[in-house]
């Protein structure tokens, strides 16, 4: 019976119809009559996250089953080998599951939180482990892959994602879905100057940690404590340089574009930045950390690191709503799921 409620709760939150719309948009549809159709292979993509410690025909099994409970047809055959399954989930390719993810996205956008009237989200980023095949070491120089997050801060729900090599700083890229009005949380990151200077230019405002030693000039300061200073740009640091106001918290200093401290209270920034969502979060709401993926080459790899972002999205409203009943923080506790194996940093 837990079996067939997670793979329920799966088809409530990617209805048959909906996938069928994505594999139509993505051109996966089967030609033919086949044991495996697209839809049961989408399905069977996202199951693998639940049931992470299970091997194909075992992942298989529990999934026919709880779509045959539920009314949902799965395909001529219950039991096709593991060889057949590689191959159907390498005619399904990975853009089926991106657009599922990016429409649940776009969905969430929405339902951002708000502080003082500005729309909060928190950027974050990890590596997760890949096999070190030839195909994969040639697509991101790497075992790795780093997957840069776009979250909403009190939800927690993935509002976009960029994933490339490690060695690529990726958070500009996420920046493109903001709008004037948004506060972007984040911790410090080695591309600093690239994503202050993206946000400012979308009309948004940052919340970020420090590097140190402090380097930015103290050019005034102010009633709270906190100082006006000027992020200075490499290429034209007069014309370019940007206005931040440096506030020392607790456990962190944090720049911020938000100058005024009686519009934006020291405190409450701190207390933002203290509560920001957090990459971690991903594998903790799956039961599923230490995660490395399976696939040996990097098609498969696109395709489950955006199934796992799915499972994600229908996961953590449930894992928020228990966490909310036994009064703990959504990151703590179980969904019922096995743990899989592997590292993420």
């Amino acid at each position: 019976m837990s079996d067939r409620v997670a793979i329920g709760m799966l088809l409530k939150a990617f209805p048959p119809e909906e996938v069928d719309a994505a594999i139509d948009a993505a051109g996966a549809r089967e030609q033919r009559s086949r044991a495996l159709p697209a839809r049961t292979m989408v399905y069977f993509t996202l199951a693998l996250w639940l049931f992470g410690g299970a091997g194909y025909d075992a992942v298989l099994a529990r999934l026919t089953a709880g779509m045959r409970w539920a009314g949902v047809a799965t395909g001529t055959r219950s039991a096709p080998s593991t060889g057949s399954i590689t191959k159907a989930r390498k005619r399904l390719g990975p853009d089926v599951m991106r657009r599922l993810f990016l429409g649940r996205a776009a969905a969430d956008r929405a339902e951002a939180a708000r502080w003082r009237g500005m729309r909060v989200c928190t950027l974050d980023a990890g590596v997760v482990d890949i096999p070190d095949t030839a195909a994969n070491l040639a697509a991101f120089d790497h075992s790795k892959v780093r997957v840069s997050v776009l979250a909403g801060h009190d939800t927690g729900s993935l509002l976009d994602v960029a994933v490339g090599s490690p060695r690529e700083e990726l958070g500009a890229r996420v920046l493109d879905t903001i709008s004037p009005g948004t506060l972007v949380v984040a911790h410090r990151s080695a591309g600093e100057q690239d994503l202050w200077r993206a946000a400012a230019n979308r009309g948004a405002d940052l919340l970020w940690r420090a590097r140190a030693p402090i380097t930015l000039p103290r050019l005034h300061v102010l009633p709270d404590g906190s100082f006006l200073s000027r992020m200075l740009a490499d290429g034209d640091p007069v014309t370019d340089s940007l206005a931040v106001r440096v506030l020392q918290s607790p456990d962190a200093v944090l720049v911020t574009t938000l100058l005024d401290p009686d519009q934006a209270p020291a405190a409450e920034l701190a207390a933002l930045h203290r509560t920001r969502w957090r990459f971690e979060a991903l594998f903790e709401s799956l039961e599923a950390g230490p995660v490395a993926l399976r696939s040996q080459d990097p098609h498969g790899v696109a395709q489950e690191l955006w199934a796992m972002l799915c499972v994600y999205q229908a996961v953590h409203p449930w894992r928020r709503k228990e966490a909310a009943m036994r009064g703990v923080s959504a990151g703590s506790g179980g969904f019922g799921m096995p743990p899989r194996r592997g590292t993420h940093q």
